[in-house]
């Protein structure tokens, strides 16, 4: 596997950082800026705004710059973004540099991926985007946990400094470490309003809706885990963080996984299994929810097929883009980054409205439903286009 490929991963790890930190430090950070908790929560959605916009439209825009150019510029933007948030002195102030950060955030991944998985070619791009992804979910695994506790005694503002660190730090990386700056294809001519179409392209778009399911029903299970354990489970609150951190190893265990399976299987069959697995694992916590040792464990498969669907799905569509939108991978993956973002919303709202309606245990049946949306959208493009080779 080509050298760049791990540098591309020291970014997605700031990435992680950024995206996952706040949530759990948001207590000390409504404190230290003055306003409730409630409102410290728009600094989470402004980041997963930015990136789900900028991922599709950004990465269209920027589709004729050279690889290197683009993650670089877009590395800018993030450790910007990340250090004017660290030092905002208002909420305002900082709900629009976290936008801002967002916006690098969804661009770097969306052309880190789709440019690892260039280089290593189509034998191995499973393993090549897990790669990319696996910063990211290092973070989420050994980074949030220590961030989450550093918040807690040290200044948080510092602690969101590291985070600007860690991407000048990427930076630097891909400054120094790429020597062939790439282009999206050298053979195309770049036309700014055909790219922006792409996003358009009923096949990418069909392609998406099953990462924007699939993914929903994930995090509608996820997102209330610790009022589910320590309402329903009865578990005890100090304990809660040893359920996170199992979330989290599995979650890099899963996204390595994922790449392999992607890469033996194929991308159809690796999203089949593993969407599946989403399904069964979000069903058994609604089924096992009195159980704190079963929901240890679905909490830890949880993770393993949430995080092992991010290469699958990353794959399969830049597959659609080859086939149905040549010239087109980097807005294929941009697009994918936006429906992960969008889903982890969507997962969000309907789980919220499903405490409220009918009750905290059935987060799990919820996520469970939506995810066989998202299977049931993957298998009919599968057979339909099993139907057009025939």
């Amino acid at each position: 596997m080509p050298i760049i490929i791990y540098i591309f991963t020291i970014t997605a790890f700031a990435l992680g950082l950024a995206e996952f930190v706040p949530i759990g430090i948001t207590d000390v950070m409504a404190s230290g800026l003055g306003v409730s908790v409630e409102q410290t929560g728009s600094i989470v959605a402004a980041y997963a705004l930015g990136a789900t916009f900028a991922a599709p439209v950004l990465t269209a825009l920027t589709n004729g710059w050279s690889r290197k150019k683009a993650m670089l510029v877009t590395t800018i933007i993030f450790t910007l973004g990340s250090l004017v948030t660290a030092f905002a002195s208002s909420l305002t102030l900082m709900i629009i540099a976290r936008f801002v950060a967002g916006m690098g955030h969804g661009l770097f991944l969306a052309v880190a991926s789709s440019t690892a998985a260039k280089l290593a070619g189509p034998a191995r791009a499973g393993s090549a985007v897990a790669i990319v992804f696996g910063g990211f979910t290092i973070a989420m695994a050994f980074g949030v946990p220590l961030s989450t506790y550093l918040g807690g005694v040290i200044d948080w503002r510092l602690v969101l400094g590291f985070i600007a660190l860690f991407g000048a730090v990427g930076f630097v990386g891909l400054l120094v470490g790429m020597k062939d700056p790439l282009h999206a294809d050298q053979n195309t001519t770049f036309n700014a309003k055909q790219e922006i179409l792409t996003i358009f392209n009923p096949k990418l778009i069909s392609g998406a809706l099953v990462t924007v399911f699939a993914y929903a029903g994930s995090f509608a299970a996820y997102t209330y885990i610790a009022s589910m354990l320590i309402d329903v489970t009865k578990v005890n609150p100090s304990s809660v963080p040893m359920y996170t951190l199992l979330y989290g190893v599995f979650a890099a265990i899963g996204n390595v996984l994922g790449g392999k399976v992607t890469d033996s299987l194929g991308t159809n069959k690796a999203n089949v299994v593993i969407v599946s697995g989403i399904i069964l694992t979000a069903f058994g916590m609604w089924l096992f929810i009195g159980s704190p040792i079963m929901m240890a464990i679905m909490v830890s498969l949880l993770g393993l097929f949430t995080f092992g669907a991010v290469p699958a799905l990353q794959a399969r569509l830049i597959e659609v883009a080859h086939k149905y939108a040549p010239n087109s991978h980097a807005v294929a993956a941009g697009l994918n980054i936006a429906g992960f973002n969008s889903a982890i919303a969507l997962g969000s709202i309907l789980g919220g409205m499903t405490i409220s309606h009918i009750g905290l245990s059935f987060t799990g049946i919820t996520g469970a439903v939506l995810s066989v949306i998202g299977l049931l959208i993957l298998v009919i493009q599968i057979q339909n286009s099993a139907s057009q080779k025939a």
